[in-house]
């Protein structure tokens, strides 16, 4: 299974991937320290990262026709344009790197994608421009025309998504997930979108936190159905959830 990770940060998500089996046929990032840390990580012989194919540089400038097949294409674009903590701009902030994820989909017509961002990608600020995004990724051939706005071309992408005639590349489905939800100590909220190309006739479903305080409650004293590894994750959680201060 050969997979693409773009955008890959500090490589959580990569090596998420490695660790299910995926084989990375390319590893794409700009920031020099990351890569520096990917390398040196790889002269250790760790494993998740040991045969990682590095790539150091601008993804606008990378070219995926030499890749050959690819199951998936997973990253995590710049979350900086649709952060609170962040200026808040969009598609007008140049580190919106959505329109890269779409090509590289485009060109490299995967079985299946994923994309995350943070929770703000979700405002009512952005929720034409996340519409936008969605359709791109289910319709990643329908390009925009030279001089066109994303507005114009969100309204010609809409008329091709209903019309009868039409059939979509990718089926797209996003939730908004917690990671303290799946056994993380940790409250970090995150937007994941996910497509699986059409012709495949695949059906999936976000898989459902197995972890909160009341679950822990409910199988410690109701049930009595959970295992060693939800218990102790779950407590982690429950005894950080449970601190005064992060009430």
């Amino acid at each position: 299974m050969r997979s693409v990770e773009l955008f890959a940060g500090a490589g959580g998500l990569a090596i998420g991937m490695s660790n299910a089996g995926f084989h990375h046929a390319a590893v794409v990032e700009w920031d020099h320290d990351a890569c520096e840390t990917f390398r040196e990580n790889q002269r250790h012989r760790m494993r998740s990262v040991e045969e990682w194919p590095v790539y150091e540089g601008d993804v606008k400038e990378f070219d995926y026709s030499g890749l050959g097949d690819v199951m998936v294409v997973s990253g995590g674009p710049p979350c900086q344009p649709f952060s609170l903590g962040g200026k808040h701009r969009g598609h007008m902030d140049r580190r919106d790197m959505f329109p890269e994820a779409v090509r590289a989909v485009r060109e490299l017509l995967p079985k299946a994608f994923i994309f995350e961002n943070v929770k703000g990608f979700m405002r009512e600020t952005f929720s034409g421009y996340f519409e936008y995004i969605q359709l791109q990724l289910t319709h990643p051939s329908f390009t925009r025309r030279k001089s066109e706005g994303w507005k114009e071309h969100r309204a010609r992408l809409e008329k091709h998504h209903t019309s009868r005639q039409d059939r979509t590349e990718y089926n797209v489905v996003f939730r908004l997930l917690n990671s303290a939800n799946y056994g993380v100590p940790q409250r970090r909220e995150r937007v994941f979108l996910v497509g699986f190309r059409s012709d495949l006739g695949l059906e999936w479903s976000f898989p459902e936190g197995y972890c909160s305080e009341n679950s822990l409650l409910r199988s410690q004293w109701v049930t009595g159905e959970s295992s060693e590894k939800s218990l102790g994750a779950c407590a982690t959680l429950t005894s950080m959830l449970t601190r005064p201060e992060l009430r």
